[in-house]
């Protein structure tokens, strides 16, 4: 009787204990099981001792279905955690932050705003003309084009869709009155070759990205820091590494940054690995202070991306990071029309 009622529980016998979120109460229970086993095998209290081994066991296997049903829930928060990361990796937001240096005047960049590939404005759509290219040959048909011009921040910029697509590689489309964001290396003026109207060949985009957006980018509601933009993170990246903080000391910078740690008492450790590294351990970062009461402080947490304008470096040799100090930050600063949700 006393093989056949321990050969039932076996598997209980056998368990481990479950994982943290249960581990207290289950380390009580097998506790418990050690104690009631030793009745069984020496008759004592028999048949009590055997219920109450039953009712462990009960307990102990819904500690261990929870266990399983908890763990499936943080596996598919991860996946949907990995798939948002990797999804707003396409987003216009995160590849102004990666290519497009912003300002709040064009015109006139603030100091130690270093040279940059690309530069980013927005203007809005102004004139839009349809053009009809001729067939290539007699097996092909026309092609049309669309030509836009934009009235930006510098001035007056043209561009043809056939060249300039959208932030994601899609064709561009839009409509006079459209406010766009605009990424470029260069304007040109076009000679009569060209396929645009003869009111379009000046200042003309050849390459980069066109996106429509809905609403100016933030940067233009930030002349009180009129931050530097620093773009991805090889700069802090540097700094984080070598020590040594390239810009004057009172340097506004804006930055595009995803947090890795919440440190406690307002500071957060920021991650400076390539995006696509998540889910490993960081190897750089710096460290953010994040003042009691700053506008946004709620938004930070680990796996944000978040705009940050920071100020007040300093270099902890103790620490060995580099730390910064928030002054302003928003979750998103050129948010896409067109972009799916």
């Amino acid at each position: 009787m006393r093989r056949y009622l321990l050969s039932l529980a076996l598997p209980f016998l056998i368990a481990a204990a479950p994982e943290p979120q249960t581990v207290d109460e289950s380390k009580t229970i097998l506790a418990e099981r050690d104690a009631v086993i030793q009745k069984i095998a020496s008759g004592e209290d028999f048949e009590r001792s055997v219920a109450r081994f039953a009712e462990l066991r009960k307990r102990f296997e819904s500690l261990s279905v929870a266990q399983k049903l908890s763990s499936a829930t943080n596996t598919d928060n991860q996946r949907l955690a990995r798939e948002r990361h990797y999804k707003y990796l396409r987003s216009l937001d995160f590849r102004v932050g990666e290519q497009c240096p912003m300002a709040v005047d064009p015109t006139n960049r603030p100091k130690g705003d270093s040279y940059h590939a690309f530069r980013g404005e927005h203007g809005k759509i102004v004139a839009k003309k349809t053009v009809k290219l001729p067939a290539k040959s007699g097996f092909d048909d026309e092609e049309s084009v669309e030509t836009f011009q934009v009235s930006a921040q510098s001035g007056l910029y043209s561009f043809g869709a056939k060249e300039m697509k959208t932030h994601d590689g899609k064709p561009f489309t839009g409509s006079i009155g459209d406010m766009v964001f605009f990424c470029y290396a260069s304007a040109s003026s076009h000679g009569s070759g060209s396929y645009l109207p003869p009111e379009f060949r000046d200042k003309v985009l050849g390459s980069g990205f066109v996106s429509r957006i809905k609403a100016p980018p933030r940067i233009v509601s930030k002349s009180k820091w009129n931050p530097v933009h620093l773009l991805g993170r090889g700069t802090l990246r540097m700094v984080a590494r070598e020590g040594r903080w390239p810009m004057p000391e009172n340097a506004i910078v804006l930055s595009h940054l995803l947090v890795e740690k919440d440190l406690g008492n307002g500071r957060f450790e920021i991650r400076l690995d390539e995006p696509h590294d998540v889910g490993r351990p960081a190897t750089v970062s710096f460290l953010l202070d994040v003042p009691t009461g700053l506008r946004g402080r709620e938004l930070v947490g680990p796996g944000e991306w978040l705009w940050v304008i920071m100020s007040r470096p300093v270099i902890d040799k103790q620490l060995r990071k580099l730390i910064l100090t928030a002054e302003d930050i928003e979750p998103v600063y050129v948010e896409a029309l067109d972009e799916a949700k």
